[in-house]
């Protein structure tokens, strides 16, 4: 009768051990068939990897939490990203994320490869602005005539603060990501969330690249309609110049339907004169099959010109896929 209960206590305590401790994995698929015309490369009709033409690239990840007791609980995250068109593993593996970490009631810190703070605030200013993917003109090609930041960083240690009241925030430090480099990261988030209305300000300095980036952020759910938008400066060096960026979106839900549409502007001057200058407009709908599965269509098209206003890039990007997560 004793060891019976003894038995029975263990089960219990081993069961209650692993209900404190969850692991997922999860993945997703996305894969698209379009066209794409570029200045100098012609045109080509091709099978899209989602990042490069379609919604989102794709991944295959694990992520755990346990509970440690006390309100204190462990986490990490590992991410590994696809070319579902072929098969092959992008390197470095683990890019999309490799991470560890604690969190409770003081907030959350991740250490490892993972995403800046900063942006956290850009990603709020491209919410709704063609789902914030291949279509969306501001992350491609728009904001990248003068010199764009870096999302993700290596021997990274992120906090994130708990919400209070609605505000919220964190702090990102790189150390360096290349021996002997002087090439550190510092980045800080503060924002607002309130009901529909989310605010953010976002700033990055990456030394790697003399680089310091700052990020206004806003985003407003009018129930018919969601809105984004963000102001976003780069300052560089006498030699690469700084920027001044515009991005607005829209989404509007008509059922199993969403409807998307983006637009970005970009300036860049060095000594005072305007050394390069770019515009871009998107388009996009999906259509919900499943809680897992939706179609989607996208166009988006952007040009560079040079400051005596000679065309320096010219893109024209079409494309149909479906993206399934798992």
């Amino acid at each position: 009768m004793k060891k019976s209960l003894i038995a029975l206590a263990v089960l219990a305590a081993s069961g209650a051990a692993m209900a404190q401790s969850s692991v997922t994995v999860y993945g997703r698929v996305d894969l698209s068939v379009g066209n794409i015309k570029e200045l100098g490369a012609g045109s080509e009709t091709k099978m899209f990897n989602g990042g490069s033409g379609g919604l989102t690239t794709p991944r295959l990840g694990f992520r755990g939490v346990e509970d440690l007791g006390g309100g204190l609980k462990a986490h990490f995250k590992l991410e590994q990203r696809i070319d579902a068109e072929t098969g092959a593993l992008q390197s470095p593996s683990f890019k999309g994320e490799s991470s560890m970490g604690l969190m409770g009631g003081f907030g959350k810190l991740t250490l490892g490869r993972t995403y800046s703070v900063y942006d956290d605030a850009r990603a709020l200013s491209n919410s709704n602005s063609v789902f914030d993917s291949a279509f969306t003109p501001s992350g491609n090609g728009v904001f990248k005539s003068g010199g764009d930041y870096s999302s993700r960083f290596n021997n990274q240690m992120r906090y994130d603060m708990p919400s209070m009241g609605g505000v919220y925030g964190g702090l990102s430090y790189a150390f360096e990501q290349n021996a002997g480099a002087d090439d550190t990261m510092t980045a800080v988030l503060v924002g607002y969330k309130n009901g529909p209305m989310n605010f953010a300000l976002g700033h990055q300095n990456e030394k790697g690249k003399s680089d310091k980036y700052l990020q206004l952020a806003a985003a407003y759910d009018l129930g018919v309609a969601k809105l984004s938008a963000g102001y976003n400066t780069r300052s560089g060096t006498d030699a690469t110049g700084d920027d001044d960026e515009l991005s607005v979106g829209v989404d509007v839900p008509v059922g199993a339907i969403n409807l998307s549409a983006g637009f970005a502007t970009s300036k860049t001057k060095v000594g005072g004169f305007t050394s390069s200058k770019a515009s871009g407009f998107g388009l996009g709908a999906t259509y919900t099959l499943s809680k897992r599965s939706k179609l989607y269509a996208g166009y988006r098209t952007h040009e560079v010109e040079d400051g005596a206003g000679v065309k320096t890039a010219d893109t024209r990007l079409f494309a149909v896929g479906v993206r399934h997560d798992f």
